[in-house]
């Protein structure tokens, strides 16, 4: 009879575990529903006053003032009473660099009018060889000056 009474009470002991289980669960889903819904209320709250049209005005306005920023920034940045234009600049570049192979061409004299040396003959192609060297040395360290 004791036993009998003692598997009973086990079985509602269990009973009742099982619906303190089931309470605990649906209390916990009652708790994050009224989560949810306070978190809903509160977006809806900020995002009232807010729509798609708003926020892309809102970031067109950003960048305009971005842009007119850097252009306030490149007309500080600029040396006052200096403005060189870069295209006089290459021009400029260009006649000189004009003047100089003209007067490489009219310093180079008459062309020989002798018996040209054969290949075998000792020529004056080394001094000019040692000239393109020199040249080539020259260019190396401007390239090399102009890395740092």
């Amino acid at each position: 009879m004791h036993e009998n009474n003692l598997e009973k009470i086990s079985g509602q002991i269990d009973s009742l575990e099982n619906n303190l289980l089931a309470i605990e669960s649906a209390n916990l889903n009652y708790e994050t529903m009224k989560a949810m819904q306070q978190g809903a209320k509160a977006m809806k709250h900020i995002h009232g006053n807010m729509n798609i049209d708003k926020v892309d005005q809102t970031m067109d306005e950003i960048e305009e003032q971005i842009t007119l920023g850097q252009e306030i920034s490149n007309a500080i940045s600029r040396p006052m009473g200096n403005e060189v234009d870069e295209d006089e600049l290459l021009d400029e570049l260009e006649q000189l660099e004009q003047e100089t192979l003209e007067e490489k061409m009219v310093s180079v004299g008459k062309a020989p009018t002798g018996k040209l040396p054969s290949v075998g003959e000792s020529t004056k192609a080394k001094p000019i060889a040692q000239e393109e060297d020199d040249e080539e040395e020259e260019l190396r360290k401007l390239q090399a000056e102009m890395a740092l």
